[in-house]
C-alpha cells in the first residue's frame, strides 16, 4: 500500500480480506490472485475506505498493490460556542486546535472562501454540548456532507460553508460568496441544482438584489427572495 494519512495500513488489509472473504463463491480458494478481478475489488475498497479512487495491480504469484487516494474524512461543526471535529463515522473527537478554531471563526466572518485544502465546515447546532465520543450523527450523514462540499467545490462554486438546522436535516444551505444562501436537497441528485443555480447566476438581470436565498430544490424551477 502507498503512504497513507488517514486512513491505516490495518484497515486497509483487514477490509481488504474482508471483500475477498465474502467475494463470489467459487470452488477454489476466494485469495487465489489468478482469479481476483482488480475492479471489482478496487471499487469495493472505494466505497468502503470512502477513498477518492483506488486502483489494484497484481504482481505475481501472490503480492497485491494497492494505490489509494485518501479524501476528506472529518468534517469542523460550528455547535452553539463548540468547534467540534467529527470524524467520517460520526463520532465528536475533540474540539479544533486553535489554528484550525481561528479558521472556521473567519470563513463565519466572510474571510475565507471554501477550499479542498480546508476541512468542511458545518453550521448545525446540536441539542447539547458535546465531548469526545459523542455521537453528532450518523456515517452516512457525514459521507453526505463531505461528498457534497468536494462537488460544490469541484463544480466551481464561491461559497464559505454550509448550514443544516439539525444533523439529520435533508435540507443543505451553503452560504454563497455573494452574500446569500443557496437551498440544496440532500436526498436528490445535487449535479442538476448545482447546474440551475449556476444558470440563473450566469443570466440573472444585473439589477437583481438576492436578500436571503436561492431555492434550487424544485427541477425546472427556481425562487428567489
Amino acid at each position: 500500500v502507498n503512504d497513507l494519512h488517514s486512513i491505516s495500513r490495518g484497515e486497509v488489509a483487514s477490509t481488504t480480506w474482508e471483500i475477498v472473504e465474502n467475494g463470489a463463491w467459487h470452488p477454489w480458494d476466494k485469495r487465489n490472485i489468478f482469479l481476483l478481478d482488480k475492479k471489482w475489488l478496487a471499487d469495493q475498497l472505494k466505497a468502503k475506505l470512502f477513498a477518492e479512487a483506488v486502483t489494484v495491480d497484481k504482481v505475481y504469484p501472490n503480492i497485491l498493490r494497492l494505490k489509494i487516494s485518501e479524501r476528506q474524512r472529518s468534517v469542523v461543526m460550528a455547535s452553539k460556542d463548540q468547534f467540534l471535529v467529527i470524524d467520517v463515522n460520526g463520532v465528536v473527537t475533540g474540539e479544533a486546535g486553535s489554528t484550525a478554531a481561528q479558521e472556521a471563526r473567519d470563513t463565519l466572518n466572510n474571510k475565507f472562501l471554501a477550499t479542498s485544502d480546508l476541512t468542511p465546515l458545518i453550521a448545525c447546532d446540536l441539542p447539547e454540548f458535546a465531548t469526545a465520543g459523542y455521537q453528532a450523527a450518523d456515517q452516512s450523514v457525514i459521507k453526505q456532507w463531505i461528498q457534497a462540499y468536494r462537488l460544490f467545490i469541484s463544480s466551481g462554486l464561491r461559497f464559505r460553508y454550509l448550514k443544516l438546522s439539525e444533523p439529520a436535516s435533508q435540507t443543505l444551505k451553503m452560504a454563497a460568496e455573494p452574500g446569500f444562501d443557496v437551498i440544496y436537497d440532500l436526498g436528490q441528485a445535487l449535479e442538476p441544482q448545482i447546474l440551475t443555480y449556476k444558470k440563473f447566476m450566469e443570466s440573472k438581470p444585473a439589477n437583481l438584489k438576492i436578500n436571503e436565498y436561492v431555492d434550487v430544490r424544485v427541477p425546472g424551477r427556481l425562487f428567489v427572495k
